[in-house]
């Protein structure tokens, strides 16, 4: 078309005669000559059809002329002439796309434009405006134009479809209208309309302002501050001013139905092209201005159309678009910046929600979408989801925006799950740096509701890599080295720039906890796939991570701590493993520091709180929890190095000391053990801790408060911090450096009179000597110009320990000989133990104590060591070492005297003193009869223990302090001497063990002990009290000596910083070590028994320590003396004859008198004897390896090796047992319990002994000083943790020294000598003797087999099988011989297993027994070895092996045993009670082959004959059946009963939908029922009602809770094929809970409180019966079969109250509720029942 014609009809509005025509809007401003006809053609055509004028004929026809011609002129249009004719001056005549916008108006050639509300701020040049409108034209005028004329165009044929305009527009789009497509200066661009049309639309008008000019539609208006554009004006021009549009043309276009299609494809078809850089041969390489920014305005004009006429079209072209720039992304970067911002884009285009389902599904998505639900069909029919998927698998580094992509767009469930496999696949394999984005999109856009995608969510989180070590380091040692060196780089040992890899995991993290925060169900999850991960199995480091993310909200960390504590206590969450997560990643944890982790660290460190509780595994969790705390604290304060981040740790640990102290001690000693590992497992740590002092020196104010334990630890933190400012000294070092307020402290407590105060300067003058050791240790080895000793000896800090020790040695030593008694020794008996010099012989010993803890400790040098030897030694060998004279040199005379008393030769001591107690020549008025007694066969001992002439001494240091130095002197003499701990060995103090005592006679402690004076009586108790601890101590100090599995070997129980060494460094012969240990454990025995009655009749004798207990008043007559009998018995010997009436009662108040006073009596003298053991010193655990000793084997020592193969041997075995067999298997059992289930007796923790401390010293070295792994118990104890090594440590040392396999032959011994052929029947003092030995030996076997931690991590189950195998084969060379061990399997552990129980059911039932407490313990001790079986089944199942064989045959062997012991007949007298009868009748009702065959057993043929019995009998079949025991089997029964009905609805039987299978459910119920109705039958014929009726009640309520709970929606399921048993078995329920209604009126009437507790749940169940049996009735229209009725007022067996004679059927007819009509309708009744008494329905 030519331009002339353009210029001629281009002004021309079409006419629209339908009405639909275009119609300009009026501004009420001139816009040129035709502009304005075209306004008033506008005008004319408005009015004629707005408002109805009537259009004449002529004019009629003169439009229709001007209509025709104009379609003449329309049919050459394209789409320039389109959009000039709707006013777009962009595509007029003569107009280019670079002229000035005012260059039509006048010869303008400034582009200086400002905007109209700020005259003096300048714009870019008019390229950055697009396409001008007409002055009168606006862009929604614009885009109704183009409607209209599109819409005209094509109603009229002109271009049908408007196929002209859109092929014109896409050429125009393409960049293929090459006539016009030029720029100004003649070069052809290609982009640079499209670009115009892009940007904004303005359009130029004159510009008037408001009360200027007189021609209104001249005067230009200001728009409403929401409406108006912005508008610009040229600077040099104020008349004309620009108005910018917020549209561009493309804008419009879009918004126009007929060209959008057209024009989004053709826009996406030309942003490859413009996304490829043009080559050096196209033109000269010069681009117009702003070219490039093309493709993002295209992305701005298609973002948030209002609607998508065709989705699938553009859906498409995107696609297609996407995959054309994907293909050439990777080489150009300006193809991959268009493709990021085309995939940024993609949600804002495609936002269409119904359109994108009807493309992505498709036909499937309309019919229901897959049908499989796994979103594969649907989500590979989506184009989007394909192209993204497909370019992030070719692509990697898209992954990021192409799941910010998919996150925003609208998808199904069925797609949304395609992309989350999708997105948890790449979970796997995804680098640090994409990490953040695709946790974000996993946690954000997991389908809520579903948990299996919630499952596969979190368990594909818990692979992540996260807690790799070196992933964001805050520090360590060899980053300090590296931040020396580059000091440029870091500040204060941090970097300043995180490394990529930190970064990442920071935002993972930050990821994680909002996700976790604000998605319940995915923390849910995460807690729960944690808590089932199953024992044995493995924690990734990610867990400890996800955990702490998930604690970040507070509303998560209680659950998080309780997780924490109970896989603690199960042994799953380990301080390895929480270093292995944590070290190293300071910098990637920052955001959880205050969030999560210090709040945790707090939570965790006061779960030891927990240890009080009477629950074991409840204390044992909470010790775990706590070592997890300590070990947080200890990480969170190495990985955060910042001031303020330390600070906050160490004022949180100083405010656990200070809350805890004397309310939770377990939680002080956690804190203080969280310091002291700050300082020894860094080389920094005492440095990094300097800064706190004022924070640590604050603890100093709870001394007083603090266990000894504690004490000690504060003191030697305070010593290794430092502080004084002495940079020559310690403080330069941080080791051993002391402030000057913890030196008056310890000085002032030393010159303290109370042992409380002077323990403390004790323990201090103790830790200062560790401390200084330490620092002349370490510069020893600095000291390279002097050998050692001379660099020690010149050290001046060698002199501050001696002086210090010395010091307390002074203030703590008794003076001899400086006090003595002035005759009056009686008066001082009864104050020994509440005087203070008692308590000055306590502090003493307890200075020697803290020492011998200290060498242990392996940190004191050895000259120090030396001169502490030579000190004490010598008061040793002064104060309790006696000679004896030497044969040769005795006088003739002498001899005589001596043959002729009955002293021997050899046992003539040197003193005189001592020779006249053994002669009975002494004048000590106080000392009784002496005796050199416990004299070891074959030695020839040159010296013997004075204890007698001591405890007999007028002199009162001797009598009240120098015996309670013995032992600990000894003690601390003997770890001086000892290999392990630097000494030379125990040879030089062997002289000591073998040496007899001079002791009381043994006459003085029989049947003469009550004739002897109070005073003798204290001397003999206090000399047995003190020779029983000095023998404990000797065995304790040689028995590592006798120990032959040590021999060449690592001391493994040896605490941390001993030296290592093997048993020949003692050089000592271990096999007479062993006889003389064995000789001094016999002696050990007889010194307990007689302590054991002395103690109990010296009422004046206390031990060290403790106040005497003064006796019951009952015990004291008027005068304050105890009572004598004499008078009692007398009274009660009267002849009842001849006696009268008074002297007979007399006589009764005086037998009831001493009946009583006996009890009184008794109960005192126990209390006496156990208060008097409970402070002796304890054996050492290490003494139960004497079991394995070839002296004690029950074979011999010739045979104690061949294991199984000697089992021959025990048939020719005559016995078994003995005491000292007892006292070693009950120290077994004690250690047993006390190590593997971490529980101590309350007496060892009322009065523990500071030599207990060595499992936990702190005086240790941090690593020991020599560590070999030679074999497989050094493995196994490697890879344990620290709270659980000194238990496994001691199971090895008795595996090695055979202890176990000692079991397994006393085991055997007993079976054969009770059970086998040459078994001893009429030998009652054997039997009793094997009896006990049994039960020792079932305490034992009992205490492996009750731990959980044996079973519950590897290495326990690795110990577990060591042992099963030596107590089952008695192999005692397995273990220490195999170095490589193979791993026991489950079904071999359970074999050994059914082993141990055989043993032990063949001793307790192969032989008949009167004993019922021996059979109870053999019982329960094959009940332990089953559950141990199941636990062990639980952690560790393997696949394909089938455990229940040997689980049945456990199960058999306990329901044989069980029915056996039932059966049998005991002796009158045997008391029978709930924990005997009772846990036998649950053994063999819950390991019956058939549960509900044996209680119709028990009920039907035990229970109904009891009815019948008379008084005292019992049923014959069941013996242990009778009236006394009735109720003990009917609340077994009952419960069994509720049990059994559990089973049924959790089997799979109980949840079937077969009918036929359902017959078998409603079978089982009926006979529970009626075993029920039986029951409450035989309650109401028995006489005490009150116990039966609260089981029946307790019992009843909890069968019919859940028989309304399972067995009612099981009827609904089944109540078509079944109704009519359905409705007999509701009719039974109803008629049987009538007595449930009966015991709640009675309980009611009678006010008793153990029946109202229960009426609650009882009341509950009846009522949620009646109320579901409605529901279900109603909902199978069986409701004309239940009606109600009110119960008459009943008693407890369910007669009427005032009617006993009335009969059964009368009672049933009053109260029966069942209706007859209801069998015909198919109804059953179920009765709402009331009791008057209660006026209200119950």
């Amino acid at each position: 078309m030519s331009s002339s014609v353009i210029c001629q009809h281009s002004r021309k509005r079409p006419i629209d005669t339908t009405g639909g025509g275009c119609v300009a809007a009026n501004n009420n401003d001139g816009g040129g000559t035709s502009a304005g006809v075209r306004t008033s053609s506008s005008k004319r055509s408005s009015s004629g059809n707005n408002n109805g004028t009537t259009i004449s004929t002529a004019s009629r026809a003169t439009q229709a002329q001007e209509y025709k011609r104009r379609q003449i002129i329309q049919e050459t249009w394209g789409f320039r002439e389109v959009l000039a004719e709707c006013g777009l001056l962009e595509f007029a005549a003569g107009k280019n796309s670079t002229s000035s916008p005012l260059a039509d108006d006048e010869n303008q050639d400034g582009d200086n434009i400002v905007f109209h509300g700020n005259e003096n701020a300048t714009t870019p040049s008019t390229s950055e405006l697009g396409c001008q409108l007409e002055p009168s034209v606006s862009s929604s005028t614009l885009l109704s134009s183009l409607h209209a004329l599109l819409l005209e165009m094509s109603k009229n044929g002109i271009d049908p479809n408007n196929a002209r305009i859109l092929k014109d527009m896409e050429d125009i789009i393409l960049g293929n209208d090459n006539e016009h497509n030029h720029s100004g200066d003649g070069t052809k661009s290609s982009s640079s309309l499209l670009r115009r049309m892009l940007l904004p639309l303005y359009r130029v008008r004159d510009y008037s302002p408001r009360g200027v000019g007189d021609d209104p539609q001249h005067q230009y208006y200001d728009f409403s501050q929401f409406s108006q554009p912005d508008i610009m004006s040229d600077g040099n021009h104020p008349g004309k001013k620009i108005i910018v549009e917020s549209s561009s043309l493309v804008k419009v276009l879009l918004r126009v139905d007929a060209l959008q299609p057209t024009l989004l494809t053709a826009l996406m078809q030309k942003l490859p092209e413009l996304a490829t850089p043009p080559s050096s041969e196209e033109g000269d390489g010069n681009t117009n201005y702003g070219e490039e920014d093309v493709p993002r305005l295209i992305f701005s004009n298609m973002r948030w159309l209002d609607h998508i006429v065709d989705y699938s079209l553009l859906t498409n072209a995107f696609v297609e678009c996407l995959t054309i720039l994907a293909s050439s992304s990777s080489s150009c970067v300006k193809t991959r910046d268009v493709l990021l911002d085309a995939i940024a884009t993609l949600p804002d285009v495609l936002n269409d929600s119904n359109g994108f389902y009807y493309c992505g599904g498709g036909d499937d998505i309309g019919n229901g979408g897959d049908a499989s639900g796994d979103g594969s069909e649907s989500s590979s029919s989506n184009p989007i989801l394909s192209t993204l998927q497909l370019l992030r698998l070719e692509d990697p580094t898209l992954l990021v925006p192409c799941l910010d992509a998919i996150g925003s767009l609208p998808l199904t469930e069925d797609e949304m799950n395609h992309v989350m496999r999708d997105a948890l696949e790449a979970l796997t394999n995804v680098d640090s740096s994409g990490l953040p984005a695709l946790t974000t999109f996993v946690m954000n856009h997991c389908p809520k509701g579903t948990t299996d995608m919630a499952r596969e969510v979190i368990e594909e989180i818990r692979k992540l890599p996260l807690g790799n070590s070196g992933a964001g380091s805050m520090g360590g040692e060899d980053d300090e080295e590296e931040d020396d060196m580059n000091s440029n780089v870091t500040v204060n040992g941090r970097t300043n720039a995180a490394s990529p890899s930190a970064a990442s995991s920071c935002l993972t993290i930050e990821s994680l906890s909002r996700g976790f925060a604000h998605r319940p169900d995915l923390t849910l999850t995460l807690l729960k796939s944690i808590k089932e991960t199953p024992m044995g199995g493995y924690h990734p480091p990610a867990d400890i991570w996800l955990l702490a993310c998930c604690a970040s909200a507070p509303h998560n960390r209680p659950k998080v701590k309780s997780l924490f504590k109970s896989k603690a206590s199960t042994g799953m969450f380990t301080s390895r493993l929480l270093r292995e997560s944590l070290s190293g990643n300071g910098i990637a944890l920052t955001s959880l520091f205050g969030t999560s982790l210090c709040d945790l660290a707090d939570g965790l460190l006061r779960s030891s709180t927990s240890t009080s509780s009477l629950d074991v595994s409840t204390s044992t969790g909470g010790r775990a929890a706590c070592e997890l705390g300590v070990t947080l604290y200890e990480i969170l304060f190495e990985e955060f190095r910042e001031p303020m981040h330390r600070q906050e740790l160490v004022g949180s640990l100083v405010t656990h000391v200070g809350s805890g102290v004397n309310v939770h001690p377990s939680e002080v000693d956690a804190a203080l053990r969280v310091f002291c590992g700050i300082i020894d497992k860094s080389k920094d740590g005492a440095m990094a801790l300097r800064p706190f002092t004022p924070f640590l020196t604050s603890m100093l104010d709870h001394l007083h408060q603090m266990t000894p334990y504690q004490v000690r630890r504060i003191f030697l933190i305070l010593f290794a911090v430092g502080g004084d400012g002495d940079e020559d000294g310690a403080g330069s070092t941080m080791r051993g450096g002391a402030c000057d307020d913890v030196q008056i402290v310890i000085r002032k407590h030393l010159s303290l009179t109370p042992f409380a105060m002077k323990r403390i300067g004790i323990i201090g003058t103790v830790a200062f000597a560790v401390s200084r050791s330490s620092l002349l240790e370490d510069r020893q080895a600095d000291t390279t110009f002097l050998p050692s000793t001379a660099a020690v000896a010149s050290s001046p800090i060698m002199q501050e320990i001696k002086d210090m020790i010395q010091s307390a040695y002074s203030n703590c030593k008794p003076t001899v000989n400086s006090t003595r008694t002035n005759g009056n020794f009686q008066n001082t008996v009864a104050t020994i133990s509440a005087g203070s010099p008692v308590f000055g012989g306590s502090s003493m010993a307890f200075l020697l104590d803290e020492l011998c803890h200290a060498v242990r400790g392996g940190r004191l040098t050895t000259p120090i060591k030396e001169w502490i030897d030579e000190t004490i030694k010598n008061d040793f060998e002064n104060w309790f070492v006696g000679d004896f004279v030497e044969a040769d040199s005795i006088p003739k005379v002498s001899k005589g005297e001596c043959i002729a008393k009955g002293t021997p030769l050899a046992g003539v001591p040197k003193c005189s003193a001592d020779l006249a107690l053994l002669d009975g020549t002494s004048t000590n008025i106080n000392a009784p009869p002496g005796e050199i007694r416990f004299e070891v066969a074959g030695s020839e001992s040159m010296v013997y223990t004075k204890i007698l002439p001591l405890l007999a001494s007028h002199e009162r240091a001797e009598r009240e302090i120098l015996p309670v130095l013995l032992s600990p002197m000894f003690r601390l003499t003997a770890t001086l001497s000892d290999c392990r701990y630097g000494g030379l060995g125990l040879h030089e103090v062997d002289a000591v063990l073998d040496c007899p005592l001079l002791l009381p006679s043994k006459e003085s402690s029989g049947m003469e002990f009550e004739d002897l004076s109070p005073t003798k009586q204290w001397v003999v108790t206090a000399s047995y009290y003190f020779a029983t601890c000095w023998v404990r101590q000797l065995i304790n100090s040689f028995i590592y000596a006798a120990d032959e599995s040590t021999a060449n070997t690592d001391s493994i129980g040896a605490p941390a910083g001993s030296c290592m060494s093997c048993i020949s460094s003692q050089r000592m012969n271990s096999g007479d070590v062993q006889k003389t240990i064995i000789a001094r454990l016999s002696a050990l025995v007889e010194l307990e028994e007689e302590l054991s009655f002395t103690a109990s009749k010296c009422y004046g004798f206390a031990p060290p320590g403790l106040d005497v207990l003064p006796p019951p008043k009952i015990l004291l007559n008027d005068f304050g003396v105890l009572q004598n009998d004499a008078e009692n018995k007398a009274i009660t010997n009267i002849d009842s004859k001849k006696a009268s009436k008074e002297e007979k009662k007399a006589a009764m108040e005086a037998k009831k008198r001493s009946s009583q006073l006996k009890k009184t009596k008794q109960k005192h003298e126990e209390m006496l004897v156990r208060r008097t053991f409970g402070t002796l010193r304890q054996l050492d655990p290490h003494v139960c390896v004497t079991l394995g000793f070839g002296d004690l084997s029950v074979m011999g020592s010739t045979d104690t090796n061949s294991g199984s193969q000697g089992l021959s041997q025990f048939q020719q075995v005559a016995t078994c047992g003995g005491p000292v067999t007892k006292l070693l298997l009950k120290l077994m059992q004690r250690v047993l319990s006390e190590s593997l289930y971490n529980k101590k007796s309350q007496a060892q923790i009322e009065n523990r002994p500071i030599e207990d401390d060595d499992n936990d010293n702190p005086y240790a070295a941090t690593m020991p000083l020599v560590t070999v792994t030679s074999n497989f118990a050094d493995i196994a104890l490697a890879s344990c943790e620290e709270s659980s090594k000194t238990c496994f440590a001691l199971l090895d040392q008795f595996l090695r020294s055979g202890a176990f396999a000692s079991l397994y032959e006393h085991l055997a011994a007993v079976a054969e000598l009770r059970c086998g052929a040459n078994r001893t029947v009429d030998d009652p003092e054997l039997e009793c003797q094997l009896i006990d030995t049994a039960r020792c030996l079932f305490s034992c076997v009992e205490s492996v087999m009750c731990s959980d931690m044996l079973t519950s991590s590897v290495t326990g189950r690795m110990f577990l099988a060591s042992i099963l195998k030596q107590i089952a084969e008695g192999d005692r060379n397995d273990y220490s011989c195999n170095t490589k061990r193979h791993r026991i399997s489950t079904a071999t552990m359970k074999t050994l297993m059914s082993f141990i129980s055989e043993n032990v059911n063949e001793i307790v039932v192969g032989a008949y027994t009167e004993d019922f407490a021996f059979a109870m313990d053999g019982v329960n001790c094959m009940q332990a070895i089953f559950e141990c079986s199941q636990r062990i089944s639980d952690c560790h199942e393997e696949k394909g092996v089938n455990h229940q064989d040997n689980v049945s045959s456990l199960s058999e062997k306990l329901f044989t045993a069980s029915k056996k012991l039932l059966c049998q007949n005991w002796p009158d007298g045997t008391k029978m009670n709930k924990g005997n009868v009772g846990v036998l009748l649950s053994f063999f009702v819950e390991h019956s082959p058939d549960r509900m065959k044996t209680l119709s057993y028990l009920v039907d043929d035990v229970l109904q004959e009891v009815k019948v019995l008379e008084k005292g009998g019992a049923v014959q079949s069941f013996p242990t059946c009778s009236h006394q025991t009735f109720g003990i089997f009917h609340s077994t029964v009952l419960q069994y009963l509720w049990r059994e009905i559990e089973r049924l609805f959790q089997s799979s039987l109980g949840k079937t939908k077969d009918p036929s299978a359902a017959t078998n459910v409603m079978n089982l119920l009926q006979r529970m029922i009626r075993l029920l109705q039986e029951l409450s039958d035989l309650t109401n014929e028995q006489t005490s009602k009150n116990f039966l009726s609260l089981q029946h009640l307790k019992f009843g309520s909890r069968f019919l809770e859940t028989f309304v709970l399972n067995a009612i929606p099981f009827f609904q399921v089944h109540f078509r094929d079944h109704q009519e048993s359905i409705l007999e078995t509701i009719r039974c329920v109803q008629t049987w809970s009538r007595e449930l209604y009966h015991i709640l009126s009675h309980g009611k009437r009678k006010k008793d409180a153990k029946l109202a507790k229960e009426a609650p749940r009882a009341k509950k169940a009846l009522e949620m019966f009646i109320h579901k049996v409605k529901a279900m009735l109603k909902k199978n229209n069986c409701m004309t079969a239940m009606w109600t009725k009110t119960l008459k007022s009943r008693v407890a067996d369910g007669k009427g109250l005032g009617e006993d004679d009335a009969s059964d059927d009368e009672e049933q007819n009053d109260d029966c509720s069942l209706s007859q009509s209801g069998d015909e309708t198919g109804g059953s009744e179920s009765d709402e029942q009331s009791d008057d008494s209660d006026t209200d329905e119950e």
